[in-house]
């Protein structure tokens, strides 16, 4: 009996390995993690568990002209993780051996054993493999064991050696391969437990590196960029050397080897150059691998991901360790999850940039735009006023000398209100040129207002655009308000007429949106200096004139150019606008 109680402890231990190696299997995984498994999958764990169930029949102890052993461990496991055809499919390969064993117990031993992969196969359909406990487990397999005792004294012949051979072996057997499933599903649980704390920590490590890390790379991949993501990256992994590449150079590296991987220097390893080439992943796990050129490298190992916007290199990130540590493979995962990330970020970075040019490209050519029969009309004026008025001509001119260079050779994004009333104000003196007296502009601007920015360029348009469409058609001429208050974080400015206006319901006369620089590019300028905050809103009524509101945040993102000129503003302002 001692011999006995030996081989069955023997036999436990071998499946408790079988359970280990089984358990690092993709399509077992697969299957006990709910996903997509094919026929192959399940065809590929009915050959595994069933060789599980011909290693029990291997494992078999001789007694009383019959076999004790531990094959249905298989069709129990398969069923209970697997599903009824993994079960099944198992319990019919362990059943093939057992028949060419012949014995008097070989019938029932066939045919239970299909049976409970069978059975064991609705407890995974009624419970879900995640969901199967020890205590269930247990249950299931003495359930098993009831069915196999039952068809043995039910089939074989004699009666009494069955009954003589199941009195001697029935709790051993009952036990062990009890407790044999009940083990096989524990290691199983444990391993699938670690990795959830694995994948749980990882995806924390993630989550705080693309916390840390989703603005840095908005300017590009700068040195000043890679060094705070080396950084963070050093911190988080706490590897033995952590590096950052652009294409060509190295930009930031921390940890061992920093003696030789320096800044700025040429990529050294081979790697790098691998995932440059090939746009992958490289992992390597020698110095040779890694091929950094220097004899006394202390780095074994790395993980080297490639950094790609549009199937571009842009750099990488590489983690390395040194000979007492490796790189594991959730850290390979994580690693090429995060150069994902930041690949995105390089991408949108380009994008934005892109866009921006964009904009800047459309406001420089738009702003450098004049309308050509304002000046064509004004140098008539001017030519007229030469010979019937010298020195109106010569300020005349003086004015249109300003208004140009302030349209054309301006570079900045904003000026100060007052620098830009005096451009308006250079504009309405030319355009009163034609207009005389039909054309009066009044100015409510406090004097502490005038300090502040604003868009270049932000209310000449709108004044151009009340005179050539709202003064211009009325035969007696009109007037033009322009008054500015400070309100809450926001300045507000009003730039009215009293001309012809437009129907408020209809959109504006396409006339008005292209007139000068137009409206649209104010809107489009306010947006991409201030950003949603900042608005234009157009009001207007048939014969009662038209109002454009302006509101600019007093706080913004951005720093006010200190370049802003106009010192003291009632020294420089004209003692009037008109």
């Amino acid at each position: 009996m001692s011999d006995f109680m030996l081989q069955v402890l023997y036999n436990f231990a071998v499946i408790g390995l079988s359970a280990y190696l089984i358990a690092q299997l993709a399509p077992f995984r697969r299957t006990i993690n709910h996903q997509a498994s094919s026929w192959r999958d399940r065809g590929f764990l009915i050959l595994v568990f069933g060789l599980l169930s011909v290693l029990g029949n291997g494992l078999g102890i001789p007694l009383h002209g019959s076999m004790a052993n531990n094959r249905i461990v298989g069709p129990i496991v398969g069923g209970l993780l697997g599903g009824p055809i993994v079960g099944m499919g198992a319990g019919l390969i362990g059943a093939i051996p057992r028949y060419f064993m012949g014995g008097y117990t070989m019938e029932a031993a066939v045919i239970s054993n299909i049976i409970i992969g069978l059975w064991s196969g609705y407890v995974h359909l009624h419970y879900r493999p995640r969901r199967i406990t020890l205590s269930i487990a247990l249950k299931t397999a003495l359930i098993s064991e009831f069915i196999l005792k039952s068809l043995v004294l039910l089939l074989s012949e004699p009666f009494e050696a069955a009954w003589e051979l199941e009195k001697f072996i029935a709790i051993p057997t009952i036990i062990s391969n009890s407790l044999a499933s009940c083990l096989f599903l524990y290691i199983v649980q444990d391993i699938f437990s670690e990795q959830e704390k694995i994948q749980a920590r990882s995806a924390q490590q993630a989550m705080r590196v693309i916390h840390q890390s989703g603005h840095i790379l908005h300017q590009g991949l700068t040195p000043a960029a890679a060094s705070a993501l080396v950084d963070i990256l050093y911190q988080e992994f706490h590897p033995a050397a952590v590096a950052v590449t652009d294409a060509t150079h190295i930009l930031a590296f921390q940890g061992l080897g920093s003696d030789h991987h320096l800044r700025g220097q040429p990529i050294l390893t081979l790697a790098t150059k691998e995932a440059r080439r090939t746009g992958q992943p490289v992992i390597a796990s020698t110095r040779d691998e890694i091929g950094c050129p220097h004899e006394n490298c202390p780095l074994t190992s790395v993980i080297d991901a490639p950094l790609l916007v549009n199937g571009e290199f842009f750099g990488s990130v590489k983690i390395f360790q040194s000979s007492q540590q490796k790189i594991l493979p959730h850290e390979s995962e994580l690693i090429q999850g995060i150069a994902d990330f930041l690949s995105s970020q390089l991408a949108y970075s380009q994008l934005t940039q892109q866009a921006r040019l964009l904009e800047q490209a459309e406001y420089n050519l738009l702003r450098a735009q004049v309308n050509p029969h304002f000046l064509f009309n004004t140098l008539a004026t001017i030519r007229v006023l030469v010979r019937t008025d010298g020195e109106t001509a010569r300020h005349r001119l003086k004015d249109l000398s300003d208004f140009l260079r302030s349209t054309l050779v301006q570079n900045q994004d904003y000026v100060s209100l007052h620098q830009e009333m005096e451009t308006v104000s250079r504009y309405v003196r030319l355009e009163k040129a034609r207009f005389g007296e039909r054309l009066q502009l009044h100015v409510d601007i406090a004097n502490d207002l005038l300090i502040f920015p604003i868009p270049t360029f932000t209310l000449q348009p709108l004044v151009e655009n009340s005179i050539k469409h709202g003064l211009t058609p009325k035969k007696d001429g009109g007037a033009i308000h322009i008054s500015a208050k400070k309100s809450s974080d926001y300045l507000q400015i009003t730039v009215n007429d009293n001309g012809v206006g437009f129907q408020p319901s209809s959109p504006l006369p396409p006339e008005i949106q292209g007139a000068g620089i137009g409206l649209s590019n104010i809107r489009k300028r306010l947006q991409l200096l201030y950003g949603p905050r900042a608005s234009l809103q157009i009001q207007s009524h048939p014969d009662a004139g038209t109002k454009a509101m302006l509101q600019i945040p007093l706080h913004w993102e951005k720093t006010t150019p200190a370049d802003l000129q106009g010192g003291t503003p009632h020294e420089h302002l004209p003692s009037t606008y008109c």
